[in-house]
């Protein structure tokens, strides 16, 4: 099913490129890979250790650009299905078990975009950019999958592998946070922009409700290295 989103957003894009075109809005795909950091405060839970892991987003960039000024990219936004991941590893006596968990957002950027640099060839451009601004998120689905000790014989253990079940009462749904990234931008001509971007969005919100007095809080940290093509959409002109 994914494949087939992105497929149909690559065709989509290809059609709306076809024309020679001279305009102020871009649209294209965004695609990369990231690594998710789970922060919270593990002391009171001795043999516990939350480790990184990989996930990857996919989505569709719309950029508003203001051509008059070069240093300005414009504003953009990005609706992106990403996965923010992460891996409990018991250590110790336990470090047979462990629980590695996968995250589903939809996800949606709103960045402006500044940038440095300018033609080196009559069509050709090449900019260092810098975005800069916040995202809202759903949280979709989970799933976690492992190893723990088996209830009925505490010298072996059974793995597990299972959808995540929300807990209306804990799990926050809806999560807001920053986005800073850096990176480059070329166009080969005046209709396609590739761009290579580093990007840090950290959570501002905690992952729970505040369910419980003296709780300790989760938030994710992502770095994400991404690659944009996009093109100018066409001028609808009305004829006189």
């Amino acid at each position: 099913m994914r494949k087939k989103i992105f497929a149909m957003l690559g065709i989509s894009t290809a059609l709306l490129c076809g024309n020679q075109v001279n305009a102020q809005w871009h649209v294209g795909i965004e695609t990369g890979v990231n690594r998710n950091y789970l922060t919270t405060n593990t002391s009171d839970k001795p043999f516990f250790e939350y480790q990184p892991s990989y996930g990857y987003s996919g989505g569709v960039a719309i950029r508003y650009e203001f051509p008059k000024l070069s240093w300005f990219g414009g504003i953009q936004a990005v609706p992106t299905f990403v996965q923010k991941n992460y891996r409990i590893q018991r250590t110790g006596f336990y470090s047979d078990m462990y629980q590695q968990t996968t995250n589903n957002f939809v996800e949606l950027p709103v960045m402006a975009q500044f940038r440095f640099g300018g033609h080196f060839k009559k069509e050709q451009s090449l900019y260092g950019i810098l975005n800069v601004g916040g995202y809202g998120e759903y949280w979709v689905s989970g799933h976690v999958k492992g190893r723990t000790l088996s209830p009925m014989d505490l010298e072996n253990y059974l793995p597990f592998d299972e959808p995540y079940t929300f807990n209306s009462t804990k799990d926050r749904r809806f999560q807001w946070g920053g986005l800073a990234g850096v990176g480059v931008q070329y166009s080969p001509n005046k209709k396609y922009v590739f761009s290579l971007e580093g990007r840090y969005t950290p959570s501002f919100s905690d992952m729970q409700k505040a369910y419980s007095e003296n709780q300790t809080p989760r938030y994710n940290d992502t770095y994400s290295l991404l690659l944009s093509v996009q093109c100018q959409l066409p001028v609808l002109k009305h004829n006189k």
